[in-house]
């Protein structure tokens, strides 16, 4: 099957001296391939997402002087709107409030999370409170403190899968932009690491790092024993395994692993997440993965590649393109008429 039409492919590339990428670099996608058509220099970002609504889009730049970015979407590819300074270094995530009036970005670096104003053209006003967190987990080398990895809305809350304490935080973001705790954790078992996740139903699914799992639980509990999980990866490899990136799209469940170097999809029947088919990546270290409804979307870090693999028949692991961008971080596709 050839690529399929995309007005914009939005690719998020680490730059120097993290990687060797340029920033933001847009390309057009149609069935003949990709073509450029738009770069902005930006520092390192890690992470970027798209307004539901708005012809907006909002980034985190990580490293030591991190800094929170809100971009419009024009016919070129995204145009800078203004950044602002984030307290929190290592910003590798974010997320807008259930209220859409903030940004909110997970901060690995610095064992917090960190929250922005948004004006009313969607530009950043600044930062409005700084959330720290405390803990340790058993794994010495990566688990001396907390480290939030990823920020999702879940109605009211926002749930931060923490990697350095292996729980999954809820907070909570007043009118004001303050950030505070608004629940229990989710507590997973000890070692596992939790990433990233997704909401499935009324399951949270959890893709682990340190344990290289996949942990579920019903999505109000607590976690504890009512957690269950499966290997991350089937794949036979010398090398140690890291989920990174996961994605739903209804019952299925998509784990990207570094290290194996594949895609391992998953379905949720029943209350259980079973292991269905595991995929060559087409690449290196996938980070970020995007499902489209023909097309998962990759992101290979490593090897300098975004790889189209088609749906109709995934278990044939049919490489459709293959798109060659520096040190590719992130993801936005977007099809024509939604939203650039």
């Amino acid at each position: 099957m050839p690529l399929p039409h995309l007005s914009q492919l939005i690719v998020g590339g680490y730059t120097p001296t993290l990687g060797d990428g340029s920033g933001l670099v847009t390309f057009r996608v149609s069935p003949d391939g990709a073509s450029p058509i738009g770069t902005v220099e930006i520092d390192s970002p890690s992470y970027l997402i798209k307004h539901p609504d708005l012809p907006l889009l909002y980034g985190v730049s990580e490293g030591t002087n991190s800094s929170a970015a809100a971009f419009r979407l024009t016919e070129r590819g995204p145009e800078l709107i203004n950044t602002v300074p984030n307290s929190g270094p290592g910003a590798c995530h974010l997320c807008l409030s259930p209220d859409r009036r903030f940004v909110i970005t997970a901060n690995y670096g610095s064992s917090s999370v960190s929250a922005f104003g948004l004006a009313e053209d969607g530009s950043l006003t600044g930062q409005t409170d700084r959330l720290d967190f405390t803990g340790t987990g058993p794994d010495a080398s990566r688990q001396s403190e907390p480290h939030p990895h990823q920020v999702v809305a879940d109605c009211d809350l926002i749930l931060v899968p923490d990697l350095g304490t292996d729980r999954v935080h809820r907070i909570g973001i007043d009118g004001d932009g303050k950030l505070g705790r608004a629940g229990d954790p989710v507590l997973l078992p000890p070692g596992t690491g939790p990433r990233h996740l997704v909401l499935v139903d009324d399951q949270l699914v959890v893709a682990c790092e340190l344990s290289a799992e996949v942990w579920w639980a019903p999505r109000t509990g607590t976690g504890g024993e009512t957690g269950q999980r499966v290997p991350a990866s089937g794949s036979s490899t010398q090398e140690r395994i890291y989920p990174s990136a996961i994605v739903a799209d209804g019952s299925s469940i998509f784990v990207a692993n570094r290290g194996s170097d594949t895609i391992a999809a998953f379905q949720l029947a029943d209350g259980h997440v079973r292991p269905a088919v595991e995929v060559s990546c087409g690449g290196a270290w996938p980070r970020d993965l995007v499902a489209t409804e023909s097309h998962l979307w990759v992101a290979n870090q490593n090897d300098g590649t975004v790889v189209a693999i088609g749906r109709d028949d995934l278990a044939a692991g049919r490489i459709d393109g293959t798109i060659e961008t520096p040190s590719p971080s992130c993801l936005i596709p977007l099809t024509e008429g939604a939203g650039a």
